[in-house]
């Protein structure tokens, strides 16, 4: 499992349904390397690897900002006390009260129902660089077996974006 779906690398590389299609076995692939670079990352600060199991539900009433309980449409698989995030702003909370996230602290923005809620305080920030280091990957790949059409270019620029990100998430063990 890694820390980011065929999804998220084929919309970085701009892929229609077919051509992802005919493209999984090399995304996943370079998703499973990405994911190992993002594991060795964090080793090599000595710091835990993070999860690669994210864990996320849908907002199921809008959310003001300090709100103290957040209900989702379901909370399967949440922690009964953690952190997680919504469209990047983190939280945490200290009780499930099913489907609701109870003790909540830190919500800073409003957030209208329907939106996705995440465990983990980086879980977004890390499917990103996951997307930016496995759509390099693949790029790079396709540049050493086809010449024509290749973007090393575009390749190094989702590589310095990925890498940049994640050794300061790594070394900081925060996005901020």
């Amino acid at each position: 499992m890694g820390y980011c779906t065929a999804t998220d690398v084929s919309i970085r590389l701009g892929l229609d349904s077919a051509q992802k299609a005919r493209a999984l076995t090399r995304i996943t692939s370079a998703i499973r390397r990405a994911s190992i670079s993002i594991d060795q990352e964090f080793r090599d600060y000595g710091r835990d690897s993070p999860s690669s199991a994210i864990v996320s539900s849908t907002l199921n009433g809008a959310v003001a900002t300090g709100a103290v309980t957040i209900t989702l449409l379901s909370t399967a698989g949440f922690s009964t006390a953690g952190t997680g995030n919504i469209d990047g702003d983190v939280f945490k909370w200290t009780g499930v009260a099913s489907p609701t996230l109870t003790g909540v602290t830190g919500i800073a923005y409003p957030h209208s129902t329907g939106v996705t809620v995440e465990e983990g305080e980086f879980a977004a920030v890390i499917r990103e660089v996951c997307a930016d280091l496995a759509s390099s990957i693949y790029l790079e790949d396709d540049a050493a077996f086809h010449q024509g059409g290749a973007d090393p270019v575009r390749s190094n620029i989702l590589r310095m974006r990925g890498t940049g990100e994640l050794k300061r998430l790594a070394h900081l063990g925060t996005v901020d």
